[in-house]
């Protein structure tokens, strides 16, 4: 898709969140140039593995960009810098809020040369706040949005191995800043500073819990996202590896029964299949009868969600997302990054 191919992007961000969101409006067909500067790269070319002597990481997150080094922090450097600024749409930033003004980098030292510019400033906790100026990374952002205390086993929040804030409250949220920039300028022909805070973004991930607890319902005390009901939870097979039962609708569970030949756990009501009042032991052992391939090749004649729980490695196999073209690669069949998850069907 090129929907943005007359957008041209300045990309000054490290890291993930706004290097993923460079690489989605490159996906949209904008040109993205990255700026980094001489002497302090960005981290995510430092870390491992490397292949050819380049970072996968800093590859897949920088793919299709051009990449210029410029120390915007001297004369010559911020000159050269003004001039690709001048042609272009979008300044992408991810900068500790008011360090940028130092170097004249601003927003209002920008807009007042170059009006048309929608600024875009990714942080932690947003420009203005309690939190504004405080250090943070993914971690901080789940524990402070109540997303992490949410994900617990016994009564511990659990890490994820996965960064959640970054990206669905980073780099998503500023694509689709980026985007509502565009279309206002379309409309009121001026440019506009969009402030995006991880913090705020990730809040939507825990839409549920916030909606039991503004309905006077602690959440702690309905566990059935996270592991109470037996009927959407994950198991282990005979060979060690996992299945993952989604059937949160009853229709999808009392099928399952069905086709396992447990009638018996059949069940008209959600709350009845709580672990406190059905004992999941019988489904644990009903699990390790079996090996993943075995339940998993079993599951294709059915459809009840249940899923085999997949590696990485497994995931880039996948015929899915092969024959949907979901994965960029490159001549050597290497992995490189994701192609939108969207696709246009018709014109």
């Amino acid at each position: 898709m090129k929907a943005l191919s007359d957008i041209v992007v300045i990309d000054m961000t490290r890291l993930l969140p706004g290097p993923l969101a460079g690489s989605q409006l490159s996906g949209l067909g904008a040109k993205v140039i990255k700026i980094e500067h001489p002497t302090r790269p960005d981290a995510a070319s430092q870390m491992q593995p490397f292949v050819d002597g380049e970072s996968v990481l800093y590859r897949m997150l920088n793919g299709g960009k051009e990449i210029k080094k410029i120390g915007w922090d001297s004369p010559e450097g911020k000159e050269e810098l003004f001039e690709l600024i001048k042609t272009a749409d979008v300044f992408l930033e991810q900068f500790k809020p008011g360090l940028l003004k130092t170097w004249g980098l601003d927003y209002e030292t920008l807009s007042a040369t170059y009006p048309q510019i929608i600024y875009v400033s990714i942080t932690g906790y947003g420009q203005e706040g309690l939190y504004a100026q405080k250090a943070g990374h993914d971690l901080n952002y789940l524990a402070l949005s109540g997303a992490l205390q949410l994900n617990r086993e016994t009564d511990a929040p659990v890490i994820p191995g996965f960064q959640m804030a970054d990206v669905a409250g980073g780099s998503y949220q500023a694509v689709t800043a980026v985007l509502a920039g565009l279309l206002n300028r379309q409309k009121s022909g001026k440019g506009c500073w969009l402030d995006v805070s991880m913090l705020e973004g990730v809040l939507p991930v825990s839409t549920i819990a916030y909606s039991m607890q503004a309905g006077g319902i602690n959440p702690d005390k309905i566990k059935f996202l996270w592991g109470d009901l037996v009927n959407y939870n994950v198991y282990r097979c005979r060979d060690g590896r996992f299945m993952a039962l989604g059937a949160l609708e009853l229709k999808f569970w009392n099928a399952f029964c069905e086709a396992v030949g447990r009638g018996d756990w059949k069940r008209e009501h959600l709350s009845e299949l709580s672990k406190n009042t059905f004992l999941q032991t019988d489904v644990t052992e009903l699990f390790l009868t079996r090996t993943r391939k075995e339940w998993t090749d079993w599951a294709e004649d059915f459809n009840f969600c249940l899923t085999p729980v997949k590696t990485p490695e497994e995931a880039l196999r996948d015929e899915h997302f092969v024959s949907r073209n979901a994965f960029v690669k490159d001549d050597k069949d290497r992995f490189q990054g994701w192609n939108l998850p969207f696709r246009m069907l018709r014109e």
